[in-house]
């Protein structure tokens, strides 16, 4: 059947294409309530209709009501295709194309996404929990009306696309019968596992997300016609014929197949890998981008059939080798080619600009068992050992030395400087830094973070040197950079080891070995040398071109009095230091160093030991503490009054949503509490400031909120965000390691105290 030129622009009206519009669309669809601005007198009939209140304005009233089941499940499939890349996407339901020449012989669409390669069109059956389905009669449309479908779309969208039928259901279990059915007619399953998994490769694989769901929705079809023709060596190895060559990564990319351990591929188990993770898919992007690439082979397994198959032409056979050279035709079809290993490799081409420029070598098998593909990716995962940390550290001073950019040598040398304090036999950490393949008892990465913390090598950029260059061991002046880091190299290496040798003779051995030769001392240790080495150029004690033995006899007092210190360190503070772990123990033993040194010279006080030093006062922690409790409530009683002021009698239905929540939590916590009833519980007390925060951002448009909720903290505002920025110093610190207060953020909170009063004094008049 032809479409006349009215039809088209029917359909083409039920179609959206303008990216604008699409967010709107978007922003509604993946929203799970419906939403209808109304006039203040309709509230009560939209309210018999299931809706509630959100907000309100001058205006009108925003009325909410939760989807029902079937129309969300509609807007998800919807917005799945969204998130695939599709942009040219229908925008209602009413969707109708005449499939067959009767006027009769028409069908309603639910979802139709069209791509530059392909038109899906989707049929959706939600139910509201798991129940069993039969769909012989919606089947037997799908399969009526289909091929007419798939001539409209074309007729539209181009001939050169293919027409996908996709049967989505949620929470129905399919009979034997129904999925024998889709499969013969070409009708994509998409249940509830393969809508997980779908959004899953979407949250994964990004923007090349597309290959992976092309693969699996078209899975054994032919692309097109074309074949691709390849050089290659064929080999035998474990009893498998095997190809070597190199293939544009763009190709592979469409013919290939992830077999990931999921659920939508049992039909091909055993599968084995892992979905691939985002943010090293990223670094592998910028890596080739920069110039990098992998000389390690892809692994593949081509899935032949009597329908899709490589063919081998040879041109010769070596005398002195069992190997042949020939062309291999390889069928351009949906997943063809599973991807073995090396799948992150591959993708970190798909966003790459040398997707279609380079070639990336590939060792291919044919129709090997998947039991035998399963046992390669174990082999090279089990027997392949990844690059250590402390190798990959100990190569940097080879790969970055001479590197073209200053932020790359300051890491080749910080690994030198490492390297020489252990590996120099007349040094105090000799051998005692796990260097490359030779293990020992000291990490390496602490003292690559204190090197880099210490202020004794200079910060730098690509091009430039960056912070204050005048506190660090290392010339900056110097046009010859290498003769400058050689010497940099021997100065900061004699003079960390010669406060390494002043602990050395001071310090017990049982002390040495938890507070001197120990991964968690080490970033203090040497942070704290650097820290005073600052310290002393600050006050003229040092200068910038003085010898490395001016500066070593300068900090020995400083080394002397803490390695005392720490021998005779009083049993409380030895425990709280040994049994803090985890997070921030790196800086909560520098500036536990730091306070020692302090009591030593006065004087050596950094800002950042200012701070803790309150955040470790009891006295300020108390003050901080009773704030938060006298602002919290006087926080409950102006919220629920400001929104009595605002809403009256209604002001419950303002906060509906969000007491459902809070009773649901509540729930959780005290159900299996002996005698529980809600009834003794009143919702309002268990509010967490980030409800608190919802509530007042929602109303805050209202001049009664924003005139009580509006706090300057002396930093000035300007925005909504800055205005309320205030409620974030009510959050409590969270375990033992969490943030406490400094003295300026108790006078803070004593100023929202004040402020807050105000109101409380007027509410009670």
């Amino acid at each position: 059947m032809i479409l006349s030129e009215l039809q088209i622009v029917e359909i083409r009206s039920h179609m959206l294409q303008q990216e604008e519009a699409l967010k709107i669309q978007y922003a509604a669809r993946k929203d799970n309530f419906v939403r209808k601005k109304v006039l203040h007198n309709e509230v009560e009939d939209w309210a018999a209709m299931g809706f509630m209140e959100q907000s309100s304005s001058s205006r009108k009233t925003t009325m909410i009501k939760q989807k029902e089941h079937g129309i969300q499940f509609e807007d998800d499939v919807w917005c799945m295709f969204y998130n695939l890349g599709f942009r040219i996407l229908n925008t209602d339901e009413h969707l109708v194309v005449q499939w067959g020449p009767h006027k009769e012989d028409s069908q309603q669409l639910d979802v139709v996404a069209v791509s530059d390669d392909a038109i899906f069109v989707v049929e959706c059956k939600a139910a509201y929990s798991l129940t069993k389905g039969n769909f012989k009669t919606e089947l037997n449309k799908i399969e009526q009306y289909k091929d007419g479908v798939s001539s409209a779309l074309k007729q539209i969208y181009g001939n050169n696309k293919r027409v996908k039928f996709i049967f989505a259901t949620r929470n129905y279990r399919i009979g034997d019968e129904d999925k024998m059915r889709m499969l013969n007619s070409g009708i994509y399953n998409l249940n509830n596992n393969a809508y997980d998994y779908i959004t899953n490769l979407i949250k994964n694989y990004k923007e090349s997300v597309v290959y992976q769901f092309y693969a699996l929705m078209f899975k054994d079809e032919l692309i097109n016609d074309k074949e691709y023709k390849i050089p290659v060596l064929r080999g035998t190895m474990g009893g498998n014929k095997y190809y070597i060559f190199s293939i544009e990564p763009s190709i592979l990319l469409k013919i290939g197949f992830i077999l990931h351990r999921t659920r939508v591929n049992d039909s091909m188990a055993p599968t084995y890998q892992r979905l691939l993770i985002p943010k090293r898919l990223k670094g592998i992007t910028k890596f080739i981008d920069d110039g990098g690439y992998f000389p390690n082979s892809i692994i593949i397994n081509f899935n032949s059939s009597e329908k899709v198959n490589v063919r081998f032409r040879k041109i010769t056979a070596e005398t002195d080798s069992k190997s042949e050279f020939g062309f291999l035709y390889i069928p351009n079809a949906y997943a063809f080619a599973f991807i073995i290993d090396g799948q992150h490799r591959l993708y970190g081409y798909a966003q790459s600009k040398h997707k279609d420029l380079s070639t990336i070598p590939v060792v291919a098998f044919e129709n090997m068992p998947s039991e035998e593909q399963l046992q390669i990716f174990m082999d090279i995962n089990e027997n392949q050992k990844a690059v250590s940390p402390s190798l990959r550290l100990d190569l940097v001073q080879d790969l970055y030395w001479e590197a073209g950019s200053l932020d790359s040598r300051m890491k080749a040398l910080r690994s030198a400087i490492i390297k020489n304090l252990a590996s120099d036999m007349n040094k105090v950490l000799y051998n005692k830094i796990t260097i490359g393949e030779d293990l020992s008892s000291l990490s390496l990465k602490p003292f690559d973070a204190a090197l880099s913390k210490s202020g004794l090598i200079p910060k730098a950029t690509k091009t430039q040197w960056s912070g204050d260059t005048d506190i660090c061991i290392f010339n900056t002046n110097e046009t010859d950079i290498d003769r400058a880091m050689h010497e940099a190299k021997e100065k900061i290496t004699t003079f960390i080891n010669d406060a390494y040798e002043v602990a050395d003779e001071v310090m017990d051995e049982d002390c040495k070995s938890k507070f001197l030769f120990s991964n968690r001392a080490t970033y203090a240790f040497i942070c704290l040398i650097g820290s005073v080495h600052s310290y002393l150029i600050k006050i003229g004690k040092l200068k910038h071109n003085s010898s490395v033995s001016e500066r070593s006899v300068a900090l020995r007092p400083y080394i002397e009095y803490l390695s005392k210190a720490l021998n005779d360190l009083p049993s409380e503070i030895n425990a709280k230091l040994s049994g803090y772990m985890g997070q921030g123990a790196d800086t909560f033993w520098l500036r536990s160093y730091q306070n020692i040194v302090n009591k030593f010279d006065p004087d050596y006080c950094p800002e950042e030991l200012i701070e803790w030093k309150e955040t470790q006062d009891k006295s300020i922690q108390d003050s901080g503490k009773k704030y938060r409790e006298d602002i919290k409530k006087q926080l409950r009683h102006l919220l629920f009054s400001r929104l009595e002021m605002i809403y009256g009698p209604r002001w419950e239905s303002n906060v509906a949503i969000l007491k459902h929540e809070v009773e649901g939590r509540i729930l959780k916590e005290f159900q299996e509490t002996e005698g529980f009833d809600m009834a003794d519980f009143d919702w309002r007390d268990y509010l967490e400031i980030s409800d608190y925060k919802d509530v007042i951002s929602k109303n805050f448009s209202s001049p009664e909120f924003e005139e009580v909720f509006a706090i300057d903290l002396g930093l000035g505002f300007k925005t909504k965000r800055d205005k309320m920025a205030w409620l974030s110093l009510l959050n409590e610190p969270k375990g033992k390691n969490g943030l406490s207060l400094t003295r300026s953020e108790v006078n803070r909170l004593e100023s929202i105290n004040s402020y807050l009063s105000k109101y409380m004094m007027e509410d009670e008049i």
